[in-house]
């Protein structure tokens, strides 16, 4: 067990008898959490230590700061975008969101501008493969593409700390008339750039069997249990052979809830046959944003219901995620000496009504709500801040 140090300064805060739970370092005991300069200094007994601030966390579970791998929050520069701190956020528990294919070449110096360089949230991103926003299928024309300046500028911002990779949303919605050659372009972009890559999957074409090939270790696809036709899933409502394959290959699969990406059928399939999850996502945005989705909390919550652990539900919301964007070393967990990225937050019992986007609702009987929101070791949400 982690203890104070005595020689050093009192800490900044001092979260107090917490169920402190971080699967990155097989955590989950009441204990204090010490903070000093924005920092985690330990996690012990500091029950006979001042500290300039404290927190009592008693029948609250402190975790590492939850990651939203898939959320947009490009507000001014996207119809759909979200206020990366009062929706998506800080306010709601998240210290660390991803968003997901907002902004292309033309618009990224703005994303990075007001958004980036200016939110309370870490704000990383995956530049998306088409240069701009279009009022047709996002990827379904020629002109929408330029690898010259995607390439260039993705590994230029991933090196600066603000692009994990390329995003390409692989459905009839966005490739329009261009069907696979999109996704293709991205793999390029991401393998020549040396970032990563996302892909949306969606309603066919392209067919759900030529995206997966094209993708390897480390890729993620988002929306993994989506409810339309021509998912991961086939007729029988086992995986795909193409499924399987992509599973062996080391392929990754996040969550993505969104307005229309998330059905409880497929999740509950999906998991009886033992695919994996590897990240819970909200894709958050404008269209969801007062419901199905709501925030994270709710996403999380969906997934207790669906059967998983409160331990594995944060796993798949801190550490797992925290890989998937190559960040292990510095984000998802709460060891000593990293950024106090830090969310309290009450396992609430209860009858409580989820709904997926096929708009089907389940009752569940577990909600959770959020506390305190620390980032960098600075308490930026309360408890006087729950709406």
């Amino acid at each position: 067990m982690q203890k104070a140090v005595t020689d050093l300064a009192p800490p900044d805060l001092i979260i107090r008898r917490a169920r402190v739970i971080d699967p990155a370092q097989e955590i989950d005991r009441i204990a204090d959490i010490a903070v000093r300069e924005g920092k985690i200094a330990g996690i012990g007994d500091y029950s006979t230590a001042e500290s300039v601030e404290s927190v009592d966390a008693s029948g609250c579970v402190a975790s590492p700061g939850w990651i939203d791998l898939h959320a947009h929050v490009f507000t001014g520069g996207s119809a759909s975008g979200i206020h990366p701190d009062e929706d998506a956020g800080v306010a709601a528990g998240v210290t660390t969101v991803v968003d997901a294919g907002s902004a292309g070449f033309d618009t990224w110096p703005a994303f990075r501008e007001t958004i980036q360089e200016v939110a309370t949230t870490r704000v990383l991103a995956f530049l998306n493969v088409s240069t701009r926003p279009t009022s047709g299928p996002r990827h379904g024309e020629w002109s929408n593409f330029a690898q010259g300046r995607t390439i260039p500028l993705a590994e230029q911002e991933a090196a600066a700390g603000y692009c994990l990779g390329i995003k390409v949303l692989a459905s009839q919605t966005h490739c329009g008339n261009l069907g696979i050659t999109p996704v293709k372009l991205a793999r390029q972009a991401a393998r020549l750039s040396g970032a990563g890559l996302m892909v949306h999957i969606g309603n066919a074409p392209p067919v759900i069997e030529e995206v997966l090939e094209l993708l390897e270790a480390g890729d993620i696809v988002t929306h993994c249990w989506h409810g339309k036709y021509g998912g991961l899933l086939g007729r029988d409502k086992k995986p795909l052979p193409a499924t399987r394959e992509a599973v062996a290959r080391g392929v990754k699969f996040d969550l993505g809830h969104g307005s229309a990406s998330f059905a409880f059928e497929t999740a509950r399939h999906a998991l009886d046959a033992g695919l994996p999850l590897h990240a819970i996502s909200t894709d958050l945005h404008r269209g969801c944003l007062n419901g199905p989705v709501y925030d994270m909390a709710t996403t999380m919550a969906k997934c207790l219901h669906l059967g998983f652990t409160l331990p594995e539900v944060i796993r798949l919301s801190t550490w797992s995620p925290a890989q998937l964007i190559r960040r292990e070393e510095t984000l998802g967990a709460l060891a000593t000496g990293r950024e106090a990225d830090i969310t309290v937050f009450r396992l609430v019992d209860g009858e409580f009504d989820f709904t997926d986007s096929e708009r089907r609702t389940e009752r569940a009987n577990q909600h959770l709500e959020v506390r305190y929101t620390i980032r960098a070791g600075r308490i930026v949400k309360t408890p006087s801040q729950n709406a």
